[in-house]
């Protein structure tokens, strides 16, 4: 497998994939330590004036997250539905302080902070006419957390689907890049690919010289074991019940470690699973049984992990029953 340099052309607009250069004698991602990570779910994503029946996290939630023996958090933002007109696309103060508020949690914590632009619907039907309010979003959180620690990362975009693909979608990347370097020249920038960051689409992403720059991937595979009665997907929700554990089954988590190691040692750059997860009505003896071999099958091969989620409808924890014991066991048992 060879990842080659790409030239994005769209619109007329010409891009170099690659950002600008850092020192060639710097370590690649020299601050990405995260090896256990969780995401803050059904929180900070959902769409404004709406309630996915999640609540607001507290400085308690991430106190508790580090003692058990996680190194990361993942918090997910929908900055979109909260941005003003353009040109400026301005994010509103108050929604920006209650994501300060969750970084700064979670840092005091001592815990790796991913955060991302997340559910961006728009610019997924329409990546030409949204592409001035993404550059938008990003010239004002690349501002607004530059002094941040090393120990914040930022994700350019969430599952990249519908017509945000290949050059469309490596133009988001390359854009978001360039303009963090501007103000966050080391910080680490994770990139996910199209079809939804799937394992099988890691080698549509934008191939780049940044050395501090990590590539990630979810994995809910077989989908139609983890998304079983997921009620949300309509006429897609997989008909039917089925367990996980055959020799097939096994065979494929096996299979899909390779594809990600292998585009590790392509690109000479860390991978890491930024979501997976079945939910929660699903037996839980198979759920914790699947994220288990998940967990332990990419930790074994050196590849972090963050589950999704820590609250609601892929519950790892909940204020009435506390933590799910077991599946908290099945990813840290040693915990």
């Amino acid at each position: 497998m060879k990842y080659r340099s790409l030239l994005i052309t769209l619109s007329g607009f010409a891009l170099s994939a690659s950002a600008p250069s850092i020192a060639a004698d710097e370590p690649i991602a020299q601050a990405f330590t995260a090896k256990r990570c969780v995401n803050m779910g059904n929180a900070l994503e959902t769409p404004k004036g709406y309630d996915w029946g999640g609540r607001a996290y507290t400085e308690a939630d991430y106190n508790r997250i580090a003692a058990a023996g996680f190194d990361t958090v993942r918090i997910p933002v929908r900055w979109s539905d909260y941005t003003g007109p353009a040109p400026s696309f301005r994010i509103h103060p108050d929604f920006a302080a209650l994501v300060d508020q969750q970084i700064a949690w979670a840092t005091a914590a001592g815990l790796n902070v991913v955060l991302n632009v997340h559910h961006f619907e728009e610019i997924m039907d329409e990546p030409e006419t949204q592409m001035e309010r993404y550059r938008a979003i990003w010239s004002e959180l690349a501002t607004r957390y530059a002094d941040l620690p090393d120990s914040v990362w930022f994700e350019t975009l969430n599952e990249p689907h519908k017509e945000l693909k290949g050059a469309a979608m490596r133009q988001t990347q390359a854009q978001a890049l360039a303009i963090i370097r501007a103000r966050n020249p080391n910080r680490i920038v994770i990139l996910g690919g199209e079809e939804w960051s799937g394992i099988r689409t890691l080698e549509t992403n934008l191939a780049s010289d940044d050395p501090n720059v990590v590539y990630t991937f979810h994995y809910y595979d077989p989908f139609d074991f983890t998304h079983q009665q997921a009620s949300w997907l309509g006429e897609d929700m997989p008909k039917g019940t089925r367990g996980w554990g055959s020799a097939e089954d096994r065979a494929q988590l096996a299979a899909d470690v390779n594809t990600a190691t292998a585009f590790r040692e392509a690109t000479g750059r860390p991978v890491f699973l930024g979501e997976f997860g079945a939910h929660s009505p699903i037996d839980n003896a198979e759920r914790t049984e699947w994220a288990a071999a998940v967990s332990k099958a990419m930790g074994d091969a050196g590849i972090p992990w963050c589950l999704w989620s820590y609250g609601n409808t892929f519950a790892l924890y909940t204020e009435e029953t506390g933590w799910d014991e077991d599946m908290l066991k099945a990813l840290i048992p040693e915990g």
